[in-house]
């Protein structure tokens, strides 16, 4: 095929500790499945590079297969990618290959619905994160008037964190993707059970899967055949189980507009930071 080595498939956005050995035993049924088809040597595959600059590690020439934000997916990352496709997650708020945001309280906060957040303490994931920062910022800024709407916002570095900082009382409300809201309910369920999801985001495609430009048309419509293989064989079952993953869909740039429409419904409302 391509006459390289690649890195070897990495799956890391939703790899907590929980759930990391099946993680693990996911990515070495997608590496066989797509060193066999591809006809790679074995041999040239070497370890993703976990240290370092994310979006350059995405962009790196020799991905094979790993998975990124559709936030980067519209912009960092525009036209360095190549895009499979996306999973489909059995989560409340996952419709086939669409997700949303869960926006998160404490259970005993009083805190009911969007217009009781005015003033409060927001967490958020990252700048680059659809699910936690843009999702957020247009849900709400038709409530904001333009102005800031939150006391004080806090990057916590990922959804997990901004879960444990509001369980703690250290931010009042967080937008968890609704695939990381229902790994915590089903594996750190006395952290799920000091909260309380108060509204759902809008919905746009989930976490994206991408590989490298370097392969050809013909290579990358095989990679997602492969992957959509490996991903409904009953012989990948018990760990897609436990990572919620029930399917695979062929996906194109297009189908990621809507994030960068409810980007520009949120600037056009005068709230283009989350504040």
């Amino acid at each position: 095929m391509t006459g390289r080595g690649t890195f070897r498939v990495r799956l890391s956005m939703y790899d907590w500790p929980e759930v990391h050995d099946v993680t693990r035993d996911l990515e070495a049924a997608l590496q066989a499945a797509l060193t066999d088809a591809l006809g790679l040597d074995p041999a040239e595959a070497r370890a993703w590079p976990e240290e370092g600059d994310l979006v350059a590690a995405w962009c790196h020439p020799d991905v094979l297969l790993t998975q990124t934000c559709g936030y980067p997916l519209t912009h960092a990352l525009k036209d360095r990618v190549r895009l499979i496709g996306a999973p489909h997650y059995a989560a409340p708020g996952c419709d086939g290959p669409n997700y949303c945001s869960q926006i998160v309280v404490r259970q005993d906060s009083g805190i009911e619905k969007l217009e009781d957040l005015r003033g409060r303490r927001a967490a958020f994931n990252g700048l680059d994160s659809q699910s936690g920062m843009n999702a957020f910022r247009h849900s709400v800024a038709p409530l904001a008037g333009g102005q800031p709407y939150f006391s004080q916002v806090i990057c916590s570095g990922g959804h997990l964190n901004s879960l444990r900082a509001v369980a703690e009382d250290k931010a009042d409300v967080a937008c968890i993707d609704a695939v990381c809201w229902n790994l915590a309910c089903r594996e750190i369920p006395d952290l799920a059970a000091r909260l309380t999801p108060i509204a759902r985001t809008a919905s746009v495609p989930v976490l994206p899967f991408i590989t490298s430009l370097r392969f050809s048309d013909g290579e990358a419509d095989l990679i997602t055949d492969t992957v959509a293989a490996v991903l409904t064989t009953p012989a990948t079952e018990e760990c897609r189980t436990r990572l919620g993953i029930r399917g695979f869909s062929r996906l194109t740039v297009d189908d990621y507009a809507g994030i960068l429409e409810m980007e520009r419904q949120a600037e056009a409302l005068g709230y283009p930071v989350l504040a």
